[in-house]
């Protein structure tokens, strides 16, 4: 995997070359044919999410300023294809329902609002036939800057308290979603999840059995927080139809089938949760400072 620190780099140097090699693997989607949108749309946004997370393991080193000048941009070029990435997973997740409900009874069941949502999809992307035209110039330019970021000084001290604040913040967002299980502090824990999923990726190397282990784990839970989201993302634009007759008896169908599962998710996210997030936040962080200090002895030898 390229999103990941090598032995024989320096961290500033690795960091540099994960921002750069997330910003060409963004670029690349922006090439890929009209009829293959949605999808290039989809992995854009997740390599441009992949930065972001990388981009706070320096934060305090590069400064706030400049940190929130490339982070704002980044998350602004994101916004730009928002609507067709939106219109996207709606469509796929009543297509992924529909594929788990493929036998003969349930084949057709959503057929009206599956064919409504592509009509939807298709739109957006007519819509947004030039989003690279938009974004490539703005994303090059990001990768320029990035590119001399200072970086010399950058301490694994500061790597491992970036990484332990994504944990602690994840942590207070379990306790909010546990507090108030509504669908926003469930988005706003996933968020934090998928961050620190990312950072914990990038940082496996300093102990493959161990941080593999735990990243693995956080992918597992953003997996599940998302499927939860998609589902919540979907009921919310079927309310929009709740005056079309035609659409009433599938609409029906689909929100009790998306309600009884996302109990189930909800339940099995914050079982995970509960586990995940067992460690104090200092003990989290020492532990990440112990990995630290292995691999940069074993790197001395």
């Amino acid at each position: 995997m390229s999103y990941r620190l090598k032995a024989r780099e320096s961290l500033a140097n690795g960091l540099k070359r994960i921002f750069c090699e997330e910003i060409d693997s963004a670029l690349i989607q922006t090439r890929r044919p009209p009829r293959q949108r949605g999808q290039a749309v989809h992995e854009f946004r997740k390599h441009l999410k992949k930065l972001r997370a990388a981009f706070s393991l320096v934060a305090d080193e590069v400064g706030k300023d400049r940190h929130d000048l490339e982070d704002r941009t980044v998350r602004q070029v994101a916004k730009v294809v928002a609507k067709v990435r939106d219109a996207h997973v709606r469509l796929q997740t009543v297509i992924q329902i529909r594929k788990q409900l493929c036998d003969d009874e349930f084949g057709k069941v959503f057929e009206k609002i599956e064919g409504l949502l592509l009509l939807e999809a298709e739109s957006f992307y007519a819509a947004f036939a030039g989003w690279e035209e938009q974004v490539v110039p703005r994303l090059k330019a990001v990768r320029e800057r990035v590119s001399r970021w200072p970086l010399g000084k950058l301490s694994w001290k500061q790597v491992c308290a970036a990484v332990a604040n994504s944990y602690r913040r994840g942590r207070n967002r379990l306790a909010d979603a546990l507090e108030k299980p509504d669908p926003e502090n469930f988005h706003s824990w996933r968020k934090e999840v998928k961050d620190l999923w990312y950072q914990l990726r990038l940082l496996a190397p300093l102990n493959r059995i161990v941080l593999e282990k735990i990243a693995d784990d956080a992918k597992t839970l953003a997996d599940l927080l998302g499927q939860q989201h998609d589902f919540v993302f979907l009921l919310s634009r079927l309310d929009r139809e709740r005056d079309d007759e035609s659409m009433r008896g599938e609409r029906a169908k689909l929100e009790k089938l998306i309600r009884k599962r996302n109990k189930k998710l909800q339940r099995a996210a914050t079982e995970l949760g509960r586990h995940f997030y067992a460690e104090a936040p200092k003990a989290f962080a020492k532990r990440m400072s112990i990995f630290i200090e292995d691999w940069s002895g074993s790197r001395r030898k």
